[in-house]
C-alpha cells in the first residue's frame, strides 16, 4: 500500500497550540478582517458614492480594486520584512495606518483622490493579514495549521457576513463617507486590542536578515517549488471568483435586478454565511479527509455555480442567480483556508516570505478580477470573471500537482 501524500497527512492532536491564550485566534482573526471590511463594508453605498461624486459605475467600482491592489503589493514588501523584524510591530503599525487611510477616505474630495487614498488604506491592511497569517506557522506545527487556516478562515466570514447588512442599515441613516469613519472606528478598536494583547510570536534566533539579495532569493526559491505554485495559483482563482462578486455584485444585483441596498447587504451576508458555513466543514473534517481532499471539492462546487450562476442571467432569474452565487462564493470557504494551508507548509523557515508571495497572488488576481467584472457596466463581465476563475483554479492544480511533479511521501 503506498504512503499517504505529504499533502493529505491527517490532523493529530498538538499542544502546539494549547501554550499559546485561547483568544489568540479570536486576536488574529480581528486584524485579518480589516480586509473584508475594508472592501465590503461600504458595497451597498457605492452607487450613492459615484452618483455623489459625478463618476461612472466603473469607477467607484475601481475603488475596490485599489484596496486589493495594495493589499497585494504590500504584502510582498512586509512578509519578507517580518521574518527580519517580528510580527508585532508590523502588525500594529498596519492596524494604525488602517484607521488614518479610512478617516482620509471620508473627506476624499474626488474620485481620483479617493482612488489614492483607497489604495494606501489597502497597504495598510496588507501589513495586518501577512503577518498575522505567518504568526499562525509560527504558533502551531504542521499537522494542525490546516486546521488553524480552516478556524481562522471561519472567524473573518462572519464580518464579511455582518458588514454589508450592517452598511446597507447605516445607509438609511448616513451618507458614503460616514461609512469610512465608522471603518476607521472599527480599526481603533483592533488597534488597542493588539495593543494590549498581541505578543510576538518570532523568537530573534529565527529572524532572516532584511537585506535585498536574502529577500529575493527567499522569493525565488519560493517560486521554484512546484507544489507552492500550485497553491499560490488555487489561492488566485479563488480570490479572483470572489473578489470579482464583491466588485460588481452591488451593481448586478441593485441595478439589474433592483434590490435595495437592504436587501442587497442580506443577499450578501447570506453568501458570507455560505463561506463561514463551508470554511467550518473544513475545519471538522481536514483531520478526517486531509486538505487536499477538501481542496477539490471546494473548486468543483465553485465551478458548478459559477455554471449555474451563468443559466440564471441567461434566463434572467433572480432566484437562479442567487443561487448560483451562494454555492459559486460559499465553496470559496473550501478552498482558501486549504490551499492555504498547503501552501505555507512547504516552506515553514520562510513563512512570511511565504505568505506574501500568497497574499499578492490572491489579492492582485482579485484586483484584476474586480476590475474586469465592471467592464462595459455589463453583468455578463461579472459572470464571465468567476466563471474563468473558477475554471482556471482546477486546471493550474492539476497541471502543478501532476504524477509528474509530485514530491515524495
Amino acid at each position: 500500500m503506498s504512503s499517504p501524500s505529504a499533502d493529505d497527512d491527517p490532523l493529530v492532536p498538538s499542544a502546539a497550540g494549547a501554550q499559546h491564550r485561547p483568544h489568540l485566534m479570536l486576536l488574529i482573526g480581528a486584524f485579518t478582517a480589516l480586509a473584508p471590511i475594508n472592501t465590503d463594508l461600504y458595497l451597498p453605498l457605492m452607487p450613492q458614492m459615484a452618483h455623489e461624486l459625478g463618476t461612472t459605475q466603473a469607477a467607484a467600482q475601481a475603488t475596490v480594486s485599489a484596496v486589493l491592489l495594495g493589499l497585494a503589493l504590500g504584502q510582498i514588501v512586509v512578509g519578507p520584512l517580518s521574518d527580519a523584524w517580528g510580527r508585532r510591530g508590523p502588525a500594529l503599525v498596519g492596524a494604525a495606518a488602517f484607521v488614518i487611510g479610512n478617516l482620509a477616505s471620508a473627506v476624499a474630495p474626488s474620485i481620483g483622490s479617493l482612488l489614492v487614498i483607497r489604495f494606501l488604506a489597502g497597504l495598510a491592511c496588507a501589513a495586518c493579514v501577512v503577518v498575522v497569517r505567518a504568526v499562525v506557522t509560527d504558533v502551531f506545527d504542521r499537522p494542525n495549521a490546516a486546521r488553524a487556516y480552516a478556524t481562522l478562515s471561519a472567524i473573518v466570514t462572519v464580518v464579511p457576513a455582518i458588514a454589508p447588512v450592517f452598511g446597507g442599515l447605516l445607509a438609511l441613516v448616513m451618507g458614503w463617507r460616514w461609512i469610512f469613519v465608522v471603518m476607521a472606528g472599527l480599526g481603533l478598536a483592533v488597534l488597542a486590542a493588539g495593543w494590549r494583547s498581541l505578543e510576538e510570536t518570532l523568537p530573534a534566533q529565527r529572524r532572516r536578515e532584511p537585506h535585498l539579495g536574502r529577500v529575493l532569493a527567499d522569493l525565488g526559491g519560493l517560486l521554484g517549488l512546484r507544489h507552492f505554485v500550485a497553491y499560490v495559483f488555487c489561492l488566485a482563482a479563488a480570490g479572483g471568483v470572489l473578489f470579482a462578486y464583491i466588485g460588481a455584485s452591488s451593481f448586478v444585483l441593485q441595478g439589474t435586478f433592483g434590490l435595495s441596498p437592504t436587501a442587497y447587504g442580506f443577499v450578501f451576508a447570506a453568501n458570507a454565511f455560505g463561506i463561514f458555513a463551508m470554511a467550518n466543514v473544513s475545519r471538522r473534517l481536514v483531520g478526517k479527509t486531509g486538505p487536499r481532499r477538501l481542496l477539490v471539492v471546494g473548486q468543483a462546487s465553485s465551478f458548478i455555480g459559477t455554471l449555474v450562476l451563468a443559466g440564471g442571467m441567461w434566463r434572467s432569474s433572480l432566484p437562479v442567480v442567487l443561487l448560483g452565487l451562494f454555492v459559486a462564493v460559499g465553496s470559496v470557504g473550501l478552498v482558501v483556508g486549504n490551499s492555504m494551508a498547503l501552501g505555507m507548509r512547504q516552506a515553514p523557515e520562510r513563512a512570511g516570505s511565504a505568505s506574501g508571495l500568497m497574499g499578492i497572488a490572491q489579492f492582485a488576481f482579485g484586483a484584476v478580477m474586480a476590475a474586469a467584472a465592471g467592464l462595459g457596466a455589463s453583468p455578463w463581465s461579472m459572470v464571465a470573471a468567476m466563471v474563468v476563475c473558477a475554471t482556471l483554479g482546477p486546471l493550474l492544480r492539476a497541471a502543478l500537482l501532476s504524477d509528474a511533479y509530485e514530491q515524495p511521501a
